[in-house]
Parts: structure tokens; C-alpha cells; sequence
């Protein structure tokens, strides 16, 4: 490491420790920019009245509340739920088989249009069982806070929330929400405020709607996602105002039938079994872009956080991204080993050391069926 180097990390850690969490946290709750992205957009009309947020709170929808103790399913239970979840998909599939006239009927019965690709179908043979191994759950009102280091500084913090359930056309979602702040301190060399949604429909934990607002020292960007499983096909808008490097672009492009994108999925994850040695493999669309997310589950561990100790489910997640993202990489990913299955830490390699995320404060939410 050269003196200039040297100088700037301990310029860095100087500043990151000045200031409280608390004060920092306070910034990070406050309101900040947040407007749906559908009526940023040049968007057909009817195609953006289906994702406009249409009612919002409690009384949107009653779902029934259950104790934590109770999440804790038997086989026979069990059984059932899948089956719930194997007639939405079946529901799904019949829909989306009269709104497509020319189509391709699939291994397993399923009627793809005709110009479908071969790759896609290949990802829905290889994820389709795991639906029927996924438990829902959706905290409500849940609220957790991480913060962010790299170098041994933290760098910022992220919230992530789990909003009210909300209805979006004729579907019923869950809603979650990110926010991540860059420390006071760090403005001198590079700030940067990102929000984060998604809204996941309640009936088959398919994603519906994703968008990302960036606003950073360098760039502005806008990045929505709408997903139409009876097309099979995802709706990205995309656009970046940068110094010299400007970009606004529209995509429409096939999607698996079972998919996430890139926000749902650490949410998807919660609802698996998480036994030691399992292998999840489902697809994750990035930007309009399929490609497949790899799990192995390596085991329980006892871990640090905050100073406490904590048995937690560790997780190594292989990661291909596509296009012009192309970057790949093993993130760790650690879960409570409780009924709440939040996420606790995570360590990501980059091309200089690590970044590690680290829950520093978690509000507890109602846990709804």
C-alpha cells in the first residue's frame, strides 16, 4: 500500500468514527425521495394502472395473525399448504395459456408460447419443485438495520422494512422496502442515498413490481421492473444520468415462470427449509435479464453480532450476472436460526477486500399467514 493509499484509509477511519449511530439512524428514517417509478416512465396507460399502488394499510386485506411459536408446521399441514400453492400455479398456467394463442406445451404440460427459449424452460425444470418446499412469511411492520463496512470502516447503513399489505390492480401484495445511507462523514469522497421496493403477490410469492430510485454523487438512476407471468415476461425501464456516460433504455423480455428479482429473493430465501447441505437453484431477474442463483446451505453456526452471540444458517450464494453486469462471485449470507429467519450478516467479495453487512438494530413484526 502506497503513503497516498495509506493516508486516505486513515482519513477514513477517522471519519467514520465520528458521529453516533443514533444520530445516523435518525437520518436514515427520515423521509427521503420516493415516487413511483410508473409515472416516471413513458408507459402505456392500462399496462401502468395495473401496477399503481391502488390501497394501502390494514384494511386492505385481514389476514390472520399467528403467534411465533406457531410457524412450525406438521407434514400433514404442510401437504396442504403446498397444495395451495400448486393450485395458484395451475390457476396461473390456465390464464396464461388462453392469453397466448401461439404456444409450446412443455415436459410437464405447461403451455409456452412458441418462441419461448429453451434456457428459460430449462430453469423452470430445475427451480418448479422448490415452490412446493417454500413456507411463506411475511413479518409486518418488521424493521431491520445493518450497517455497512468496508476496510473495517463502516461506510453506511441499510434499512429494510416490511411495509403494509398492499393491492396493486386486481393482486394483493406484500411490500418491502430498503434505504441505504451513506454516513455523513464519507460526503467528502462519495455519498450516495438508494431506495429500494418490491411487491410480492400473497398468493404465489411471485414478484410483481421492482424499482430502485439511486441518487449518488456521480450518478442518478431510475430502474423499474413489471413482471406479467400470464405473458411470461418482464416490462425494464432504465435510466441513468452520468457525465458522459448517459443511458435510457426499455426492455420486454421472456421470464421463468418461477422467478425472483434481485430484492425478493433475500426474502424468497426466509420461506426455504434450510437444512445443511441443501442446494437451491432459482432464477433471479436482474434489469430484464434472467440468469440462476446458486444456494447451498453450509449449516448452522454460532456468530457475533453486535456483540452477541447468535446461532445463525449460513448460506454461500454463486452468483452469475448477466449481460452488461457480468460479474460473478460467492456472497455469504447469515440467517437467524429462530422463527423469524432475518437476515443477520453477509460478507461480499469485491475486487479490493470485503464489504460485511451487520444487524445493529431489529424491530420485531407481526407475523402474518
Amino acid at each position: 500500500m502506497n503513503s497516498k493509499s495509506l493516508l486516505t484509509l486513515l482519513t477514513l477511519t477517522l471519519l467514520g468514527s465520528c458521529g453516533s449511530f443514533e444520530k445516523e439512524k435518525g437520518s436514515l428514517l427520515t423521509k427521503t425521495e420516493h415516487k413511483d417509478l410508473v409515472n416516471v416512465f413513458d408507459i402505456n396507460k392500462d399496462q401502468a394502472e395495473l401496477y399503481k399502488v391502488k390501497e394501502v394499510g390494514a384494511d386492505t386485506v385481514k389476514p390472520t395473525e399467528v403467534k411465533a411459536v406457531e410457524t412450525k408446521i406438521s407434514k400433514k399441514s404442510k401437504t396442504k399448504k403446498t397444495s395451495k400453492v400448486e393450485d395458484v400455479k395451475s390457476a396461473a398456467a390456465a390464464a396464461a395459456t388462453k392469453s397466448i394463442q401461439a404456444s409450446h406445451v412443455g415436459t410437464d404440460g405447461f403451455n409456452y408460447p412458441a418462441d419461448y427459449p429453451q434456457l428459460l424452460k430449462d430453469y423452470d425444470s430445475v427451480s418448479k419443485s422448490l415452490w412446493g418446499k417454500f413456507k411463506p412469511m411475511f413479518l409486518q411492520g418488521e424493521q431491520s438495520i445493518m450497517a455497512i463496512s468496508y476496510l473495517g470502516v463502516t461506510a453506511g447503513y441499510i434499512t429494510i422494512s416490511s411495509k403494509d399489505i398492499v393491492k396493486l390492480s386486481d393482486k394483493t401484495a406484500y411490500h418491502y422496502y430498503a434505504r441505504f445511507k451513506s454516513k455523513d462523514a464519507f460526503r467528502y469522497f462519495y455519498w450516495l442515498d438508494d431506495t429500494l421496493e418490491t411487491f410480492i403477490d400473497t398468493s404465489s410469492f411471485l414478484p410483481i413490481k421492482y424499482s430502485l430510485i439511486q441518487r449518488e454523487k456521480k450518478q442518478n438512476v431510475d430502474d423499474l421492473e413489471l413482471f406479467d407471468f400470464k405473458k411470461l415476461k418482464t416490462f425494464h425501464w432504465y435510466k441513468r444520468v452520468k457525465i458522459g456516460s448517459n443511458k435510457d433504455e426499455k426492455i420486454e423480455r421472456y421470464i421463468p415462470r418461477f422467478t425472483q428479482d434481485s430484492f425478493s429473493a433475500l426474502q424468497f430465501v426466509r420461506g426455504l427449509p434450510l437444512h445443511k447441505g441443501d442446494l437451491y437453484d432459482f432464477p433471479v431477474v436482474t434489469r430484464g435479464e434472467p440468469w440462476l442463483l446458486k444456494i447451498e446451505v453450509m449449516g448452522e453456526e454460532i456468530i457475533s453480532v453486535s456483540g452477541n452471540d447468535i446461532k445463525a444458517y449460513r448460506l454461500k450464494a454463486e452468483t452469475h450476472f448477466p449481460g452488461v453486469l457480468q460479474k460473478s462471485g460467492d456472497i455469504n449470507f447469515w440467517y437467524s436460526a429462530d422463527e423469524t429467519r432475518k437476515l443477520v450478516k453477509f460478507q461480499a467479495k469485491v475486487k479490493i477486500g470485503s464489504i460485511f453487512g451487520e444487524l445493529v438494530e431489529y424491530r420485531p413484526g407481526t407475523m402474518l399467514k
